[in-house]
């Protein structure tokens, strides 16, 4: 954000319900197993439909420019689809799409009924600092993290995240609360089920990621690019030595350079 604003953008960011600052959904209040996942792809694209109604009219402007990362490049994706005339441009950041893969599929299903998604998945799941390290230290190659990555800036990563949920402050281990409807969105991909069409997205859009990101899976990338058949303009970067959280690791600025090179396009 700092970077956009620098370079003279209006910068703004959205945490989806049930992240940050937003609103709680009550189902977060509740036991974890006691419904259905939170927070579904179409209810965040919902919640980014109203901050660029918001933006829009605070700042006097008819489109602008939408960035994602990881699950919030199918959400922005999804919003991007159904509203192209508020779009300018579209970058997503550890794009996700949708690729057959039955064995990822098989992790998140219901043992007795195959095809559907496990009950007992709950609307939402503790995630605590040691789990959010070993995926991310599980892309970066053996020996290489204090040339990948400065330690402050995973303990700082997770301090911002906690912040936020009081109730899992105090938890032993802490930990927060994170809503499942984006894995129950996961379980659709890994079964090719998409939840927007990218040919109804017509302005210019990049795909970028890095080529340690183990969560944006190159094939789905690679489909997605194919898939966006009326973008004008599309484009797709690989970074070397970079994993899913590029945007905290020393060679961020190229990614910041390629996104905003690609904004001022």
């Amino acid at each position: 954000m700092d970077y956009a604003a620098a370079r003279g953008f209006d910068v703004f960011a959205l945490s989806v319900r049930g992240y940050g600052l937003s609103t709680r959904p009550p189902q977060l209040g509740r036991g974890p197993g006691d419904e259905p996942p939170a927070v579904r792809g179409p209810t965040a694209a919902r919640d980014i439909e109203a901050a660029v109604r918001f933006i829009c009219e605070r700042r006097e402007v008819d489109r602008l420019n939408l960035l994602g990362w990881s699950w919030g490049t199918t959400t922005t994706a999804a919003y991007c689809a159904a509203h192209g005339r508020r779009v300018a441009r579209l970058a997503l950041f550890a794009p996700f799409y949708a690729y057959d893969d039955p064995a990822s599929a098989a992790r998140l299903e219901d043992p007795a009924r195959p095809g559907r998604l496990d009950p007992g998945f709950g609307a939402w799941r503790w995630v605590t600092e040691r789990s959010q390290r070993e995926r991310w230290d599980g892309s970066i190659p053996r020996g290489r993290r204090s040339r990948w990555r400065e330690e402050r800036a995973a303990k700082r990563f997770w301090t911002e995240q906690v912040r936020y949920d009081a109730k899992g402050r105090r938890r032993r281990p802490p930990g927060v609360r994170i809503p499942n409807g984006a894995m129950a969105d996961r379980y659709d991909r890994d079964r090719n089920r998409p939840i927007f069409d990218p040919a109804r997205i017509r302005c210019p859009v990049l795909l970028i990621r890095g080529d340690h990101d183990r969560s944006s899976r190159a094939q789905e990338v690679a489909r997605l690019f194919g898939a966006l058949t009326a973008s004008r303009g599309k484009r797709c970067v690989v970074l070397g030595d970079g994993t899913h959280f590029m945007q905290f690791e020393r060679r961020r600025e190229e990614l910041f350079r390629e996104v905003q090179d690609f904004l001022e396009g």
